[in-house]
């Protein structure tokens, strides 16, 4: 794993007010005040108010909403997209919390708050469990199961409160009918000791409010019963209502949030917040200048899961900063969280927002080529793999592809296969239908399938020609692949592109463990919450951060006494 490298708010140069083209550069090692704003003048007239406004209908968004409406409190949602979810209503449900839960005790799997708490922050590995695993090339190792699940020191108290509130999180959406079964993990996340083994959703039907649509999705079963909680207490959901300004009492970085500025259908409107606001607004993802402030190299990378069904553009984390919030980093460098795709550049889920890819090839029968219709890597290594273990350099796909020429979908990876490795995964391709058109090709000669996918027919040639040799000597003497099943030789041949996903983005608004939001002088902005993946902090990425956080921020929200 890749050493934490959380950046404080207190290593953030504070920044200058950040215009509404784009966010000013933060750089660390210094400290400076901010610049003074200018007065903001106060809507002559709020059009809708309610105790607290909620930002984001995602996973933060919905536990903030259905928690402070249980609270009492009265809630508006407001929503760019036209339907509610955000992308984790297409999360595959997996929900990293656990303590002590039903499901828990009756597999024999013993956890606590405190056992919770170590893993978070204890480097050591565990004593009482051990596995065996292979590195690269084929060593065996046994091993105490990792601690340290995530990469966050608890300087700001927020794994302590993760931990103390993970079991009655889970209690609270079990109680609310939320559809939990025993997870199917791979072989490599066993080496991580966690909860989500026993807390993915089944599948539920994606749409409740706007187009109605066949998808499903296991994160649809943990926001479909938040969102029922929240609407039978009241909550009131405005669809196609984007944020474009957070409303501060005496001025843009001064006095209380009152509320925010929105667009609808081209026209201005203003939500007056009598206790709080809350943003869980995403990831800022698609917003070039926080990419080159948090992680410059995914500039390589543009889509980000849930994406189009969501476009994350940060402008949550970006009005946050002009309303006077600190940021937050969570590590400087992170490898986790990719999603891969074949033959389609979108999450695979139905049309609209995508198509089904293919099944993932088998690296036994197949080659992976870049742009240059190079071979560039040992086929074996994927999303959760790493060589961590032999004394082996930690290294996975994203990273090695993260090299590799892009267009502007991001770094280019071909699967190249004969017609007999597709019959035997028993491959499909139909393009419009299951892989995109421009992400597919087939020819009756490795020359003409070059042609089609637009790599260089020498490098192509060569490539697959050399790796034919490999397979008839025995030994992957190039990149250290174990298995080598078969020869690339029987026609047609065929080439599917891999779309290359981000999970989740890591840091942002700096907040404390109530998920109130922080300014650059470590002083609470009043009345201003965030949660989700455009909260900073405790570096950890899924649906369990944002939803018991979400879930705290509405109960302190609640409390709020009312202005």
């Amino acid at each position: 794993m890749s050493k934490t490298n959380k950046f404080s708010r207190r290593d953030f140069i504070k920044s200058a007010a950040v215009a509404s083209a784009g966010v000013a550069a933060v750089g660390m090692l210094g400290s400076v005040s901010p610049a003074p704003a200018a007065a903001a003048s106060l809507p002559d007239k709020w059009g809708f108010e309610a105790d607290v406004i909620v930002v984001g209908s995602g996973p933060a968004g919905m536990a903030c909403a259905a928690s402070a409406a249980e609270n009492k409190a009265s809630v508006i949602v407001v929503e760019a997209n036209d339907k509610i979810g955000g992308k984790g209503v297409l999360a595959g449900g997996n929900l990293g919390i656990g303590g002590g839960t039903r499901m828990q005790k009756a597999r024999g799997y013993e956890e606590s708050a405190d056992i919770i708490y170590q893993d978070r922050t204890d480097w050591t590995l565990r004593t009482d469990k051990t596995m065996t695993v292979r590195d690269v090339d084929g060593g065996k190792h046994t091993i105490g199961q990792w601690r340290r699940i995530a990469g966050a020191e608890d300087a700001d108290g927020l794994s302590r409160v993760f931990a103390d509130r993970s079991l009655d999180t889970w209690n609270w959406l079990d109680k609310m009918g939320c559809p939990f079964i025993r997870a199917n993990v791979s072989e490599y996340s066993l080496v991580y000791r966690g909860t989500r083994y026993f807390t993915t959703t089944k599948p539920s039907p994606v749409n409740r409010e706007g187009k109605a649509s066949d998808m499903r999705a296991g994160g649809a079963g943990l926001i479909w019963p938040m969102y029922d909680v929240a609407k039978k207490n009241g909550t009131q959901f405005f669809l196609k209502h984007k944020m474009t300004k957070i409303i501060r009492a005496d001025g843009d970085r001064a006095g209380r949030v009152l509320g925010i500025q929105v667009t609808n259908a081209g026209k201005t409107l203003f939500f007056r917040a009598k206790k709080a606001v809350f943003l869980g607004t995403g990831s800022w993802n698609g917003n070039n200048n926080l990419k080159k402030l948090f992680l410059p190299w995914l500039v390589k990378y543009p889509h980000i899961s849930g994406e189009p069904y969501v476009f994350n553009d940060g402008m949550g984390i970006q009005m946050g900063i002009d309303a006077g919030a600190s940021l937050t980093t969570d590590r400087g460098s992170d490898w986790h969280g990719w999603h891969r795709h074949p033959g389609t550049h979108w999450h695979s889920i139905d049309y609209p927002y995508g198509i089904p890819g293919t099944a993932d090839p088998d690296p036994s029968h197949c080659i992976f080529v870049n742009a240059l219709g190079k071979r560039f890597m040992n086929e074996e290594i994927g999303e959760d793999n790493p060589a961590w273990v032999g004394g082996n350099p930690p290294f996975y796909f994203a990273q090695i592809c993260a090299l590799q020429p892009t267009n502007e979908h991001g770094p280019i990876v071909w699967i190249v296969m004969d017609e007999d490795a597709r019959m035997k995964k028993r491959l499909e391709f139909n393009p419009g239908k299951n892989v995109e058109a421009d992400m597919y090709g087939t020819a009756a000669t490795i020359a003409e399938l070059a042609a089609k996918i637009k790599v260089p027919a020498e490098a192509l040639g060569d490539a697959v020609a050399k790796y034919n040799s490999l397979v008839a000597g025995g030994k992957d003497t190039d990149w250290g692949k174990r298995t080598m099943a078969s020869k690339i030789e029987k026609p047609p041949f065929h080439a599917v592109m891999w779309g290359i996903q981000k999970h989740n983005t890591l840091g942002g608004l700096t907040i404390n463990p109530q998920a109130q939001v922080m300014d650059w002088n470590s002083q609470v902005i009043p009345g201003l919450y965030a949660a989700g993946e455009c909260a900073g902090g405790m570096d950890l990425i899924g649906l369990a951060r944002p939803i018991v956080f979400g879930r705290v921020a509405g109960e302190w929200a609640a409390k709020e006494k009312a202005v």
